[in-house]
């Protein structure tokens, strides 16, 4: 493969607008290989955009799923720590804001991480959920917003990484070592030239969503009903104390990921006025879910049998349902272009060539609208 084009500023003006549209073009127009690991190397241009790297390998059509598999692999991470090979990996684009790609961007993280280092863990997944809780880590730690007697301490950090390698705990030395670099030396997400300091830098973006709007979301051990701001989008649905305002620190309270095998219901079966909305695992699973933990003032991961939502009227929980359901559709019809499960591959032993690595609970309330 010889040496990828150059991009004119033609290109770099439309490739910060929308990277993905830019790239197709040229594909078309032919100025730029449809080979998966000519665009791979195309990307790695520092002339680019990193936000709109990061856009790209994170999109889940065929082609970027494939330029997302030969990209990571120009990555070594060949004996290096679990920390710094995310510092190398995060240098060379800026993480997108939409949880989805975050979530297939992360996968191909941890499949390359464990081909250069298939000894670490016992399962070649574990990679996945620690780089997660490295993230969470990061950005509790330095996060000036959080105050420092409410920041993650050791101990905690260590205890939600409990069981984390399939049901057995990581080398307490070794998570030991990542919380004291991390908490030392900040990772830092990548940002433009461009980059102003006027955006709103927070990792997960709320525009434009598909739905949003106040439900009463009932807690966790259900007990008490409280009004959130929902918003849904990019196949996840995230909750607040009040609706996200441009320039203003967010406040977060929770998110629920959503997954091709989850149940939406409407109401409870015999009555015909109830307005909740029920979700739970086909399976009978509790489902993964993040909530802001108030005695740490960080988030954490639970597992919740069943969620349980109050719309303040049966047309606004169609409307809920429906827009959930399409999204829940939407993860099915692309669930067969997620980044393989790096479990299905063999991984080499000894230090591999970058060129031929493969790739019931209390009543319901009245429900009233949030004004």
């Amino acid at each position: 493969m010889g040496q990828p084009p150059r991009p004119d500023n033609e290109f770099l003006v439309a490739f910060e607008k929308n990277s993905k549209k830019a790239v197709d073009s040229w594909v078309q127009t032919g100025k730029l290989p449809s080979d998966a690991k000519a665009i791979a190397a195309f990307l790695r241009q520092p002339e680019l955009d990193l936000a709109g790297v990061g856009n790209y390998i994170g999109e889940g059509d065929d082609l970027c799923i494939a330029v997302l598999s030969e990209f990571v692999r120009f990555f070594d991470f060949f004996e290096l720590g679990f920390d710094d090979a995310m510092r190398k990996f995060l240098a060379g684009f800026r993480l997108p804001g939409e949880a989805q790609k975050i979530d297939r961007i992360m996968h191909a993280f941890a499949s390359q991480f464990h081909t250069y280092n298939p000894d670490m863990f016992r399962d070649p997944e574990t990679a996945y959920p620690l780089a997660y809780s490295v993230i969470m880590l990061n950005t509790d730690a330095h996060n000036p917003a959080i105050k420092p007697h409410k920041k993650m301490t050791k101990e905690q950090f260590i205890k939600n990484n409990r069981g984390l390698d399939n049901g057995h705990d990581l080398d307490r030395e070794f998570l030991e070592r990542i919380y004291d670099r991390i908490v030392a030396n900040e990772i830092v997400v990548q940002t433009t030239s461009k980059d102003d300091g006027s955006s709103d830098k927070s990792i997960l973006t709320y525009s434009n969503p598909e739905k949003a709007g106040w439900l009463k979301k009932q807690s966790s051990r259900m007990r008490s009903w409280n009004d959130r701001w929902f918003v849904l989008k990019d196949g996840c649905i995230y909750y607040f104390r009040k609706p996200p305002v441009w320039g203003q620190s967010v406040q977060l309270c929770g998110y629920i990921p959503l997954h091709p095998q989850l149940l939406v219901q409407e109401g409870e079966p015999g009555v015909s006025s109830d307005t909740t909305i029920t979700m739970e695992m086909a399976d009978g699973t509790p489902a993964k879910c993040g909530k802001i933990d108030k005695r740490i003032g960080s988030m954490k991961t639970i597992a919740v049998q069943q969620l349980r939502l109050l719309s303040p009227s049966r047309s606004d929980r169609g409307e809920w349902v429906s827009c959930i359901r399409t999204a829940i559709s939407d993860l099915s019809n692309n669930s067969n272009r997620r980044f393989p499960s790096s479990s299905s591959r063999s991984f080499p032993s000894h230090r591999p060539d970058p060129s031929t690595t493969p790739s019931g609970g209390a009543p319901a309330p009245q429900p009233s609208a949030k004004p």
